[in-house]
């Protein structure tokens, strides 16, 4: 009888590593674990997937690492080894299978698996995917299967002292295991272990697709033409048609003959009248389910659902009159790519849910972003997070995992990066949210820049080899992979191409611009210093007051607080904060209004250098800031705190990335104001400018018609300010700009003439007043309406003891304006006797 593939809870066998995509078709094998202290302590209770911390913090064995300074005290957990366990029953069913197979879909990071005792695998690489075949080994009844992970840190020193010289990095540049794990400027440190993603086990006959890939050839308005490529794993030899599918309907059919083994088999199609594929704000991401069907002797044996996105996707770098171009052309459009640098979103993966991943990226859709960069210092992401990029319009330039550090080259070491870099871009080459493979992150800047050889005391012999073994991995080897597995996108060896002393850093390729904050230059700086595609720049803040109170006591709200001073992982970071404050805004004693001010200081500058950038296009095609979430709640760059608070740098950001965005900015004695449009159609409206004061008085307006291109950025107005401003006192008035069509106004800016630490603001009186919801919002979402009679800088609502985020905060209103805001609260929060809180900067002192 023939029978659909099937996957049934069993145990374990021989182990070798694979480069192949976890199959989500297997049976989960997530309960019955336990773990321990190797060899000493009792069995505790574990989730898998989870980790070391995880389930130590869940039996009660530690508090919470994030609260208060308990960093500090679970440091011992990384010099430990650990151990689980679980068993597995084996039924007659089971063993009747031609085919038994184990899937490990992440080992953090050193992990011997046993199997009754026998060992059967040693894990090395965190990132990699490890196939195990049962059949042969397993047993009949219960078999035991039992994971003990070595101590990461343990084990990289004896590699360290086997290596001798040390590299920049330090010793964990020889394991490879997520870096940030061991702590950055935005991380904590915590180095743990464990069964991070699924153990999946399949059993199967004859045969069973191991892999789909579909590669686009060709597209037109009339038709696409691609090529399907199925992996088929047979167990003898044997007759088998293979067909395509879209929407239930057959595409293509081909029989062919498969031997016992691994089987490639291509197989052509077409779509016709293809709907495209297209980037948040300009249009559908149309998705196509097309599934691959295995069929022999008229009955199925297998199939495997891919979805895709038909579209073309170039970066383009040509040389021009000042340097070398370079943009991402969708489609045949080119695309300013708006967004910001993605980190983990947690210090411990396994945590990060369904609704955590939905919450953050309709956010990112939600401000108009259209490309996140993966960082390199942390982990190659779910599936889910790829899924949901897809769908909302999102590209992704994708980091291999190499970040800051010089990493060696002896073969073993190769031969593990060889087998990551093969299984992760065979897992997410079918995503068409995937715009680039980037090898590393600030590696090649770091090597020139950073003055390595000299603090490490190199001789040129040492150099020499160092940076040869740098060519072997971002020169040879990774781009040799995508090559070989992908060949459909561009790689780029390391992000940014240039560091920021080069000229040229400004004139080709990518650039992180890092002058304002560590080099202390002034947020004015990002509108001189503009690269062909900004792909990191930032300025820290502290996160909102609730994600505070989840880590902190009020005993402990004072910068110098110990535990205030343990979540700061930036080096000088309260410093540099406070003097970037300084030049703007009154520096508040009270801790409250810091961390209010610290976030409008950070928005200032994610404003200031998101709009220059898109007002340099098409020189300037890039603007992807530092950076979206958190992986823990303290002080960083995020624009949404790791509880999903969104900062005021979230707001401002997603202002700047408007499609279409007016842009006033102040040159000398002059105004300029510039429109920017990122829509694929021509917009006629009008540009409105009013100079207002406080209490809401006109003493300067033009009105004007403007047609707007498509994919453009123009000057459409220039005066001297000196103008409008001699009979005036520039402390007590707003210029405001809007772009408006005859239905609804497109874009609003403010422009001002003094720091705001030098505005003459009056004292708002503010009765805020919840009004029922908007028809088609969800149930619970509350409508609050404000108004004030004077202008009032900087409005921060917020809703004490209810969790939960306002679709528009820390924002001006001009002098007699009614303002609606959302209040969406998380799910299941009980927002009986919700109040609500508003402060603006009128209230610092």
């Amino acid at each position: 009888m023939r029978t659909f593939l099937t996957a049934l809870v069993l145990g374990m066998l021989f182990v070798q590593p694979a480069c192949v995509e976890p199959d989500t078709r297997g049976t989960e094998l997530g309960k019955g674990w336990e773990f321990r202290q190797a060899s000493k302590g009792p069995w505790r209770k574990a989730v898998v997937p989870g980790c070391v911390h995880t389930d130590l913090l869940a039996n009660r064995v530690i508090g919470d690492p994030f609260f208060g300074t308990n960093e500090a005290r679970l440091q011992w957990i990384e010099s430990e080894d650990w151990e689980y366990r679980a068993r597995l029953a084996a039924g007659p069913e089971i063993m009747a299978k031609e085919r038994v197979e184990l899937l490990f879909e992440g080992l953090d990071t050193y992990a011997d698996v046993y199997l009754n005792d026998s060992l059967v695998v040693r894990a090395d690489n965190m990132f990699r995917t490890w196939s195990v075949d049962c059949k042969g080994i397993l047993r009949g009844g219960t078999n035991e299967l039992r994971v003990r992970f070595r101590s990461p840190v343990k084990e990289v020193a004896e590699r360290r002292r086997a290596l001798g010289d040390e590299l920049p990095g330090g010793p964990q540049v020889l394991a490879r295991k997520a870096a940030y794990q061991y702590g950055w400027d935005f991380a904590p440190r915590f180095v743990t272990s464990g069964i991070w993603r699924p153990v999946r086990i399949l059993a199967w006959n004859e045969a069973r697709i191991a892999d789909l890939w579909i590669v686009q050839r060709s597209v037109t308005d009339d038709r696409a033409d691609l090529t399907a490529r199925f992996e088929i794993d047979a167990t003898a030899p044997r007759r088998a048609a293979l067909e395509i599918r879209e929407g239930g309907s057959p595409l293509a059919r081909v029989e062919t003959d498969l031997v016992a083994g691994k089987n490639d088999v291509s197989l052509d199609f077409s779509v016709l009248k293809p709907r495209l594929w297209w980037t948040n704000g300009l249009g559908e991401s149309h998705l196509y389910s097309i599934r691959g069907v295995l069929a022999s002797e008229g009955a199925v044996i297998d199939q495997r659902e891919r979805r895709i996105g038909i579209r073309t996707l170039e970066l383009v770098r040509e040389p021009d009159a000042r340097g070398t171009s370079f943009f991402f052309k969708l489609n045949g459009v080119p695309v300013f790519m708006k967004g910001a640098n993605y980190v983990p979103q947690d210090c411990f993966p396994s945590r990060v849910t369904r609704e955590r991943y939905e919450s953050l990226l309709g956010k990112a859709a939600d401000a108009g972003m259209n490309m996140l960069r993966v960082w390199g210092g942390g982990i190659y992401e779910n599936d889910l997070f790829y899924d949901l990029c897809d769908e909302k319009g999102i590209l992704v330039w994708q980091d291999f995992m190499f970040a800051c550090a010089m990493y060696p080259g002896d073969d073993a070491f190769l031969e593990s990066v060889k087998g990551e870099a093969i299984d992760n871009v065979r897992r997410l080459r079918n995503h068409p949210c995937i715009a680039l493979w980037c090898g590393n992150n600030e590696i090649d800047e770091g090597w020139h820049h950073w003055g390595w050889q000299r603090q490490y005391g190199y001789s040129s012999a040492d150099s020499t080899k160092i940076w040869g073994d740098y060519r072997k991995i971002f020169l040879e080897l990774l781009p040799g992979v995508v090559e070989r597995y992908d060949g459909t996108r561009p790689y780029w060896p390391s992000s940014p191409s240039h560091g920021r002393a080069e000229p040229a850093s400004l004139t080709e390729g990518d650039s992180h611009y890092w002058g304002v904050w560590h080099d202390g230059e002034p947020f004015a700086a990002f509108n001189e210093k503009i690269p062909r595609f900004m792909s990191e720049f930032g300025v820290e803040s502290f996160p909102s007051l609730p994600a505070i109170m989840h880590f902190s006591r009020p005993g402990d709200w004072r910068l110098d607080s110990e535990v205030m001073v343990a979540h700061q992982k930036a080096a000088r970071g309260d410093e540099i904060l406070r003097s970037y404050m300084a030049r703007d805004y009154r520096v508040p004693e009270d801790f409250r209004s810091f961390v209010y001010v610290s976030q409008l200081v950070q928005a200032d500058a994610v404003k200031t250098a998101i709009e220059a950038e898109r007002r340099a296009k098409p020189y300037c095609m890039g603007s992807l800031f530092w950076q979206l979430d958190d992986c823990w709640p303290g002080p960083s760059w995020s624009c949404i705190d790791y509880y999903g608070n969104p900062k005021a740098a979230y707001y401002r950001a997603r202002d700047a990335m408007s499609n279409i965005l007016v842009s006033p900015v102040l040159n000398g004695d002059s105004l300029l104001v510039y429109i920017v449009s990122d829509s694929s159609e021509t917009v006629h409206g009008f540009l409105k400018l009013q100079l207002l004061d406080f209490s809401g008085k006109i003493s300067w307006a033009d009105l004007q018609q403007v047609e707007i291109p498509p994919s453009s950025s123009d000057l459409y107005f220039k005066l001297d300010t000196r103008i409008f401003l001699a009979n005036v006192d520039s402390t007590k008035v707003v210029l405001s700009a809007e772009v408006l069509t005859r239905d609804k106004p497109l874009s609003r800016n403010l422009c001002y003439f003094v720091a705001p630490k030098d505005l003459d603001l009056p004292k708002p009186n503010f009765a805020p007043s919840f009004v029922p919801a908007e028809a088609g919002r969800p149930g619970g979402v509350l409508s609050i309406r404000l108004s004030s009679k004077v202008f009032v800088k900087d409005v921060y609502l917020s809703m004490p003891g209810i969790e939960g985020y306002f679709d528009d905060n820390f924002f001006d209103m001009l002098p007699g304006t009614v303002v609606s805001v959302q209040f969406i609260p998380s799910e299941r929060t009980d927002i009986s006797g919700a109040r609500v809180a508003v402060t603006s900067f009128a209230d610092v002192r």
